[in-house]
């Protein structure tokens, strides 16, 4: 089989010039430096010679971990390939609920439940089947492979045809899959080794998943190292332009290389110890305590054994945008709202004093304080996170406004936005992945890291003394104007929850 090598300096470069251009533009700082880190770990790895193998399949993993980081079933293997496992190997999840019930429920408002028949994903997709060309092509085709994988395992489209998705793949991505992955071949771009039972024959083959006694009840059962670790998110959650290679989706990378991931399994916080711990009232962030969330996998009357945890399957992350009917939408709203609002916070340093009709100088810092990746992360390109700046007098009068909307939903052109911009060939900004070629810019915020954004504007003579200055960090999914270009009448309305706020009042005495 061909192999093709890439030293670990080519995997970060691209990282280094972003943390680079964050510091070099308009005077934010990081109070971790990225950049540097990420630079000196290519740099080291280089000096030792080391590389990283890529199998050269059609969607290869974007890195390998070194051997002695990998879980027992992560190895060097052939994946499941296209069309190589019939969709009537997988149950459908309610099948699964019929025992997990509870389980069940959680995952069927989550995200993970609408990962292929998202209203905006399909649309953005179907987008990218019509517009794009060449290599492009592989690279709406690789989108399959992670938001309808038994559609991709079950070969149920072509380069040539759009998927046409059976009952089983349109559930998305379900519990029959993710407990029949036996083994990833590396991280990024969906390296999955897959090993079912069979749904046609009534054999639920082996489920795989983090406990060592599981009872072995309708199906046998077998413990995963896999899937107590981040390196199961990251088969899907890091993701590499199929044609181009940029790295267009890095979530599992910027834990990796973030201060969460100690090395120290004692003490190194994975995805699932978020996001699998998450329930209402418990938001669960890197800011926030994670309890253990005691219960039955399944009832005790079917075999279930009581366990001082039991991971939750809601996948709710910052999607406040609850698809589907549920009677449980307001529920994971507020979810995805106390996920947000734990995530950041934001400070306003200012002079203690002003005067009418000078300039009054000031800073918002903005603090990741409880994401275990950047601040957005996933589909950056598209996430909005943005700053609102807005001093009003005494009066109520309004002096300074930065990072408002208009009455459609526009962002204001002069916001301070946290977000990535993509660039396609000939340097154009552009939201379509399938285009992408480079990364213009990247302005985020990095896991226990802070941004510091400079202010200033003139202080109106007529202003009445003193000044009332608020900030607001904001955050949607994707920018109003997009849900309209792509859904057109139909488009949603993309909620904006606002994560953190701050203000500050500045007198009209000057200090002695």
């Amino acid at each position: 089989m061909e192999k093709r090598w890439f030293t670990l300096f080519k995997k970060f470069e691209w990282r280094y010039e972003k943390g680079r251009q964050i510091m070099k533009g308009s005077g934010n700082l990081f109070k971790i430096g990225s950049g540097t880190v990420f630079c000196c770990v290519a740099a080291a790895f280089a000096l030792m010679g080391l590389a990283v193998e890529l199998w050269a399949q059609e969607w290869a993993p974007s890195w390998q971990l070194p051997r002695r980081d990998r879980p027992a079933n992560l190895i060097e293997a052939p994946i499941t390939g296209r069309g190589e496992m019939p969709e009537s190997r997988f149950f459908p999840p309610m099948i699964c609920g019929a025992c997990h019930t509870d389980i069940f429920q959680q995952w069927r408002g989550s995200t993970h439940a609408y990962a292929w028949s998202d209203p905006l994903f399909q649309a953005l997709y179907q987008k990218g089947r019509q517009e794009a060309k060449g290599e492009q092509i592989e690279v709406m085709d690789s989108c399959v492979r992670c938001h309808s994988p038994v559609s991709f395992t079950a070969g149920e489209w072509t380069t040539t045809q759009p998927p046409m998705p059976s009952e089983a793949s349109k559930q998305n991505v379900f519990c029959d899959f993710c407990h029949s992955i036996k083994a990833t071949a590396g991280i990024g771009n969906a390296p999955f080794i897959v090993d079912p039972g069979d749904a046609a024959k009534m054999d639920f083959g082996t489920k795989r998943g983090p406990f060592k006694d599981s009872p072995k009840i309708n199906h046998n059962t077998e413990y995963s190292e896999l899937h107590t670790r981040s390196e199961f998110c990251g088969s899907c959650h890091d993701v590499s332009h199929a044609g181009s290679r940029l790295a267009v989706e890095q979530t599992y990378t910027e834990w990796h290389m973030g201060p969460y991931n100690t090395g120290d399994p004692a003490t190194t916080v994975h995805c699932q110890d978020c996001h699998m711990r998450q329930r209402p009232g418990v938001p669960s962030t890197g800011s926030t305590e994670r309890p253990d969330n005691p219960g039955f996998a399944a009832p005790k009357q079917v075999g279930g054994v009581e366990r001082p945890h039991i991971w939750t399957h809601y996948y709710i992350g910052g999607t406040s945008l609850v698809l589907g009917p549920s009677l449980q939408e307001p529920e994971r709203q507020k979810m995805a709202e106390d996920r947000l609002k734990n995530a950041a916070k934001v400070e306003i340093l200012a002079t203690s004093s002003t005067e009418p009709g000078e300039l009054l100088r000031f800073r918002v810092i903005v603090d990741n304080i409880g994401a275990g990746h950047y601040i957005p992360t996933g589909l950056t390109e598209v996430r909005q996170a943005w700053l609102e700046v807005e001093a009003t007098d005494a009066g109520g009068k309004q002096v300074y406004h930065s990072g408002y909307l208009d009455d459609k939903g526009h962002l204001d052109g002069d916001a301070v936005v946290y977000h990535t911009v993509f660039g396609d060939k000939d340097g154009k900004p552009t939201y379509k992945v399938w285009e992408a070629d480079h990364i213009i810019s990247d302005h985020r915020i990095p896991p226990r890291g802070q941004m510091v954004e400079k202010y200033a504007f003139l202080v109106p003579s007529d202003a009445k003394m003193p000044l009332q200055v608020k900030t607001v960090l904001h955050y949607r999914s994707a920018p109003q104007w997009l849900a309209v270009e792509l859904l057109g009448d139909k488009a949603l309305t993309i909620p904006i929850v606002d994560m953190a706020e701050a203000a500050v009042t500045v007198t009209g005495s000057k200090a002695p």
